[in-house]
């Protein structure tokens, strides 16, 4: 059998890091490999005899050597079908976003907000919707996940607790894993509030969301009332992560940042308050450019670029190695199967009103309303069909649309990013994109997981 490089291989030098060596980083597995210079035109060129038999075996274990034959691209693709297909049957995940009402007023969120919360009926609706599809593959159903989120999901907690009573109580008595995590600003996360959505509703997964320092997270995170919402936000996680509660049980919080030109400067401050606080080294950290959402051109709002928002995020990696805690995130990204839960037949999103879609960012945003991206209203018809909602066959779609993913050599671990932000003509490429090389390079100099990483000298 002939053999050939792999299209998806990027190649990393620098003789002031690594003046003896070179990293092929392999994207149809993740693996990062260290090389001496040596063997590094023997590869480009595709001299396999030249190579010793530890390298090649190495390279073809990474699979940045292939069968000449090989239709690559088909073959990816066909990997993350399979892979789905095959999840689809063990897992289920949905998206319940409980009410349309919010206390903040962001300027970036393309959300209209109202006081709306899921009814007793709407409820019943999204219960019976979400067991019908459990009922279907029961046999070989192994975990149902649910994600919260809004509007701000912890203002219709009413919805939040007639369901979680319902679904765990239908898991328990069914023998299926039931997990569950919440995306909220954390304005009404009280210690009673986190106490009683863990134990009683194992919520056990949270993202809040805090924009720098009270400087600049109050002009862009501030109440609809336009007071200020960082000293509540921040105390409250404060009081939660040095909790005992917090300690004993498998609670996550992640802090995310939503960045632009104005903040970014800050977020380092911000990092540098959490640390002095003692929340740090207690819970995730990360980073997103702020993007247009809907037709709200939040992304042209004090901007950042993409070749800015690369470097940023190096920034920020070598902040929090400074403080030693970038083995939390991983640099080099791994294998990606699945782009998002739009490119599972089975997952989807209720609103308050009942309504059926596949994406976070359409339930609330007035730009979609009567559009493709909804299935249907499960009060007008119960077993709506969302397996043809656009963006579903996005794997399919590939080879043929109009996006530059068919012939990018990172399509492996980024999967196309956003079907939504490709279908609305903006390029969805992730940031890893343009800061590889230093991400390859800082690998060098942080405890990585070992199976990601080999070393050949």
């Amino acid at each position: 059998m002939e053999f050939k490089l792999s299209k998806y291989v990027h190649i990393s030098k620098d003789e002031d890091v690594l003046p003896d060596a070179f990293y092929l980083y392999a994207t149809r597995t993740g693996a990062a490999i260290e090389l001496e210079t040596k063997y590094h035109d023997d590869i480009l060129q595709e001299n396999w005899r030249a190579l010793p038999l530890k390298v090649i075996d190495t390279l073809m274990l990474a699979e940045a050597i292939v069968p000449t034959e090989q239709n690559e691209l088909d073959y990816v693709l066909t990997s993350n079908k399979e892979n789905i297909k095959d999840n689809d049957k063990k897992f289920l995940s949905f998206t319940i976003q409980p009410t349309a009402n919010c206390q903040l007023g962001c300027h970036y969120c393309g959300q209209q907000h109202v006081k709306k919360v899921a009814s007793t009926e709407t409820n019943d609706a999204i219960y019976n919707r979400i067991i019908g599809k459990v009922l279907a593959i029961q046999d070989t159903l192994q975990t149902l996940s649910v994600s919260w989120y809004g509007g701000e999901p912890l203002t219709g907690l009413s919805s939040i607790e007639q369901l979680s009573k319902q679904l765990i109580n239908y898991c328990n008595n069914n023998n299926i894993y039931y997990s569950a995590s919440i995306v909220t600003n954390a304005l009404a996360l009280k210690m009673s509030t986190f106490k009683t959505l863990v134990s009683k509703y194992k919520i056990t997964s949270y993202q809040i969301t805090i924009d720098g320092t009270a400087e600049f997270h109050d002009q862009r995170r501030m109440l609809k009332t336009g007071a200020p919402s960082f000293d509540i936000i921040f105390n409250n996680v404060k009081e939660i992560v040095h909790s005992e509660f917090f300690r004993e049980n498998k609670a996550d919080i992640n802090i995310r940042c939503n960045v632009d030109a104005q903040n970014k400067d800050n977020i380092m401050t911000l990092l540098e308050m959490m640390h002095e606080h003692g929340i740090l080294d207690k819970v995730g950290f990360n980073t997103a450019p702020i993007h247009d959402w809907g037709d709200n051109g939040a992304s042209q709002i004090n901007g950042i670029s993409k070749d800015d928002y690369a470097q940023f995020e190096i920034d920020v990696l070598l902040k929090l190695h400074s403080y030693g805690l970038l083995r939390r995130g991983r640099l080099i990204p791994l294998r990606n199967y699945n782009v998002c839960m739009v490119a599972n037949s089975q997952s989807e999103v209720y609103d308050a009103y009942g309504n059926v879609s596949t994406c976070w960012e359409v339930p609330y945003t007035p730009v979609y309303d009567n559009t493709e991206y909804y299935a249907g209203n499960l009060h007008t018809n119960p077993n709506v069909d969302s397996t043809k909602v656009i963006m579903r066959d996005w794997f399919n779609e590939i080879p043929t649309n109009d996006t530059w993913c068919k012939g990018c050599k990172f399509l492996p671990v980024c999967g196309g990013g956003c079907p939504k932000h490709w279908n609305s003509g903006t390029a969805a490429c992730p940031s890893f994109k343009k800061n590889i090389d230093e991400r390859l390079f800082l690998s060098k100099f942080v405890s990585l997981d070992s199976a990601q990483a080999t070393v050949l000298n």
